[in-house]
């Protein structure tokens, strides 16, 4: 999975996937800051975004697939099927985006997909925590005993497990949003929440154990931090019974700009990678 940030092209690619994202979430927020003056013009711009965002995805698809060329073409078969795993949970998530697009967001089925997409993600991330488990089963190598101030430097079994498990979260939370009523909505949100809180902390610890060095890593974090504020603002608005279209328009324009806030700061922690890369 490395392969996917560690490579130029893939990275270019995710830079181009995240500038059409930011676009299409933009034209989202502006649906929900129209919603009480127009809904017709409302619903046209979500419409826009949500195939905004499918074409954002695509570069997303288009970066894992160009990771895995590169490791088929070097022969190096087992991370190629690993990098095929990821493909699949990737076009699966796409599959879902195309569906909610075509929809204009009201296809249960879109959800699900996203989910299963997900859940196929958490499932690969849940197996690299186990046999990083077992390769963890010696002794720590001399040289990261011997580091002042290592504190367990060289494990990753816990953190790619701690990743796991909001990936797991993640999925059933987008799993939830496919029903219409407000418990499994405020649900949703709370999952989605600690999902990407949990995300955002294995990377924080894992750069604190000195694991990832690399300019963009806080910039990752933050993002990923702002992505858990959105999904719990989303719960918060999903519980709340709004009296009026502004209250609500107000509210879901709220989640929408903490939202595009996080995948901004993700797209220029991709922008600095592919800069650390060209160099």
């Amino acid at each position: 999975m490395e392969r996917i940030i560690k490579s130029l092209t893939p990275v270019a690619l995710l830079v181009a996937g995240a500038v059409v994202f930011v676009l299409g979430t933009a034209f989202l927020l502006a649906s929900d800051a129209t919603l009480p003056s127009s809904a017709g013009a409302s619903g046209d711009l979500a419409q826009a975004g949500h195939w905004l965002q499918f074409l954002g995805g695509l570069s997303l698809l288009g970066a894992v697939c160009t990771a895995g060329w590169e490791v088929i073409v070097a022969s190096q078969w087992a991370a190629a099927a690993e990098v095929a795993a990821a493909a699949l949970g990737t076009l699966l998530f796409m599959i879902g985006l195309a569906a909610l697009a075509a929809s204009d967001g009201s296809s249960p089925a879109a959800a699900v997909t996203e989910a299963v997409g997900l859940g196929v993600w958490a499932l690969l991330v849940l197996s690299r925590a186990a046999r990083t488990s077992l390769a963890e089963q010696g002794p720590l190598p001399a040289v990261a005993q011997a580091a002042p101030g290592a504190g367990g430097r060289g494990r990753q079994a816990d953190l790619w497990l701690a990743a796991a498990i909001g990936m797991f979260a993640l999925a059933i939370g987008y799993g939830f949003t496919s029903a219409g009523s407000t418990g499994p909505q405020v649900a949703a949100g709370v999952l989605q929440a600690a999902g990407a809180g949990a995300l955002a902390g294995s990377v924080a610890i894992a750069r604190s154990r000195h694991l990832l060095s690399s300019r963009p890593v806080p910039v990752v974090i933050a993002g990923l931090a702002l992505l858990a504020v959105s999904f719990l603002a989303y719960a918060i608005v999903a519980g709340l019974a709004f009296g009026t279209l502004t209250a609500l328009g107000a509210g879901l324009a709220i989640v929408t700009a903490v939202e595009l806030a996080a995948i901004v700061a993700l797209g220029l922690a991709a922008w600095a990678k592919l800069r650390e890369l060209y160099k």
